[in-house]
């Protein structure tokens, strides 16, 4: 699999006021052809050709994504950084009764059927908000990890969560475990 990529990163947390953008292209559905995801305004649209096959939703705000295989299962996934409300869909745990309206930062990964976008993992949301990330094998045994640099959340006085800057940050190590990612180790074990 082949990626090509051009880089133009702004800013990618929330409460910035630039717009973060953000082209990556690849063959994720192995057709020949290559998809281009396109990252603009915190929106992330996936094209082939002049076709759209797929955009985020409006209430979604992108901040970052990669291309990789995330659960080494031989498949390049797309991986999504977002911040949006709530922490589970139309099927939530027995224990929760009501749906949570706080908006904050979530990891999603979906992966390229045909030219049909499916989720394959969603989390809820996370109890560290992430600033950026990569996929790549960081420890040479042939399997990719989930490298995250991690923030801390501030509350607004509008009651939104965003990434405090104020705060450092730092880098926990990922692995896929068949139901989601596990923590290896942190750099800083003050996050």
């Amino acid at each position: 699999m082949v990626c090509a990529a051009v880089f133009v990163i702004l800013a990618s947390l929330p409460g910035s006021k630039i717009t973060a953008s953000r082209t990556l292209s690849a063959d994720l559905n192995e057709n020949g052809t290559p998809e281009h995801y396109l990252l603009a305004g915190h929106r992330l649209t996936v094209r082939e050709n002049d076709t759209v096959l797929w955009q985020s939703p409006p209430a979604w705000r992108i901040t970052d994504f990669a291309l990789g295989d995330a659960d080494n299962d031989g498949t390049v996934n797309l991986l999504l950084s977002l911040w949006k409300k709530g922490s589970f869909g139309p099927v939530k745990p027995f224990w929760i009764d009501g749906e949570d309206q706080s908006y904050k930062n979530h990891l999603f990964v979906y992966r390229l059927h045909g030219n049909t976008m499916q989720p394959g993992w969603c989390s809820s949301d996370l109890d560290r908000p992430i600033v950026s990330f990569t996929v790549r094998d960081i420890n040479g045994d042939g399997m990719n990890e989930l490298v995250v640099q991690e923030g801390h959340y501030r509350r607004t006085a509008s009651g939104i969560y965003t990434v405090d800057k104020n705060k450092p940050t730092g880098t926990a190590f990922l692995k896929w475990n068949e139901w989601g990612f596990a923590v290896l180790r942190g750099q800083d074990d003050s996050i």
